[in-house]
């Protein structure tokens, strides 16, 4: 009885709210924002002109707009496709300048020995081939245990994601291991130019602990494939792990070409007043408008391409941050975004005390996360994290743009 008056208060409840007027059935809602709502107002959310070079003579002085960012696209030729990836998707600058080759747990051991391996470019697969063919000599990876079950790993520098990860078989109990692997990279010649073949030795322990045993890192910008010599195999001595950057400067992870402006009221006198911020709350009535042209010699995946865009940041000096994306360029080594950033109602004093980060990233898809590829600051605290003249180099920029208003500033920022 309890369970058929309830079903019969159910229906009960169900016949009311088919009667109510459906406008006076209110549903939570989240907000979702797409890639295509590319106009935000910090603090009232409204949609903001699309003209970015009018508004000051329409706009009230006394009561100048709240910071707004917004986005446009110059006309790109459109790409298709997409190849699986993967990396992290959130970090600053300072989280890319790590050069761990191995992550998890690991020791290292007493370096000796050599490796042999040949390198060969086939110029019809447009593909790097390594070789691995022995190793003699190599250190224990457990000494006490007097066991050395080593495998070589190999990468494609500065690119140490998963996907350019390449290693051999273990072998097992043995100093002299014979391997007689060819590892492959599909990647297009112009790439390898930017690029340093590591090849490093492993011992793999009990529950999956590693031992390293040494490495070898060949810079490929002069090396000549065409050269029959130059495929031949040869012996290497496997040396120490390397420091985390020689001469303590980060590493290059491409170029990415940009230009900025500085939109300020019109008239020698607003101008002066606006630069100087000498003009009261006129001084905020200004647009920065950047341009992020597109990129190259980045770490492209092991088949040679990138599903790539470019997040933006400006940092104000109450910490107030602006966030824009650009769209996704699929299957592309050397991205051309053509992508236009507006951040309305900022002021050139405000800018000189601000920083704008700009960061290009490969889009992962099954569910993976994005892979940070590197980053460029600009601004008062600009540049890279242990970099004194990449500081000083981007902020010169930063000046550039600040001190010459509504002119064009072209500018190539290298990626850390």
């Amino acid at each position: 009885m309890r369970k058929l008056s309830k079903s019969q208060n159910d229906m009960a409840s169900e016949k009311h709210l088919l009667a109510m007027d459906p406008r006076q059935c209110v549903v939570p809602t989240t907000e979702r924002r797409s890639q295509s709502d590319t106009a935000v107002n910090v603090t009232s959310r409204k949609v903001s002109s699309p003209d970015i070079l009018k508004a000051f003579h329409q706009e009230d002085p006394k009561h100048p707009p709240s910071p707004v960012l917004k986005q446009d696209t110059l006309p790109a030729s459109p790409t298709h496709g997409s190849v699986f990836s993967g990396g992290l998707r959130r970090g600053s600058l300072t989280s890319i300048n790590s050069t761990c080759t191995e992550m998890g747990n690991f020791d290292n051991a007493n370096v000796t020995g050599e490796i042999e391996f040949a390198i060969h470019y086939c110029f019809e697969s447009r593909s790097l081939e390594i070789h691995i063919k022995t190793c003699k000599n190599l250190a224990y990876g457990e000494e006490k245990r007097r066991k050395c079950n080593p495998y070589v790993k190999t990468y494609l520098l500065p690119d140490r994601s998963s996907q350019g990860k390449r290693k051999t078989q273990v072998q097992k109990n043995t100093l002299d291991p014979t391997f007689e692997e060819t590892l492959k990279y599909q990647v297009e010649l112009a790439q390898l130019m930017t690029r340093r073949l590591q090849v490093s030795v492993w011992h793999l322990g009990t529950l999956a602990r590693r031992v390293f045993l040494g490495e070898v890192i060949l810079p490929l910008a002069a090396w000549d494939f065409e050269d029959s010599s130059t495929q031949n195999a040869k012996w290497y001595p496997l040396r120490a792990k390397a420091e985390k950057y020689e001469d303590n400067s980060p590493q290059n992870n491409g170029e990415l070409a940009v230009r900025a402006k500085l939109v300020l009221p019109a008239g020698p006198r607003k101008l002066q007043e606006a630069q100087e911020g000498t003009g009261g709350q006129l001084s905020v009535n200004g647009q920065l408008c950047l341009v992020v042209l597109g990129a190259k010699n980045l770490p492209v995946r092991s088949d040679g391409t990138l599903n790539s865009f470019v997040k933006g940041c400006l940092t104000l000096p109450d910490q107030q941050k602006l966030r824009v994306k650009s769209p996704v360029l699929k299957k592309q080594a050397c991205p051309q975004w053509k992508h236009s950033f507006v951040f309305n109602g900022v002021s050139s004093s405000q800018l000189r005390q601000s920083s704008l980060e700009l960061t290009v990233w490969d889009q992962a898809i099954f569910g993976m996360n994005d892979r940070l590829l590197g980053g460029a600051r600009l601004g008062s605290t600009g540049g890279a994290t242990g970099c004194p003249d990449s500081c000083s180099q981007s902020k010169l920029q930063w000046q550039k743009v600040l001190s010459s208003p509504n002119l064009w500033t072209d500018m190539t920022l290298i990626l850390h």
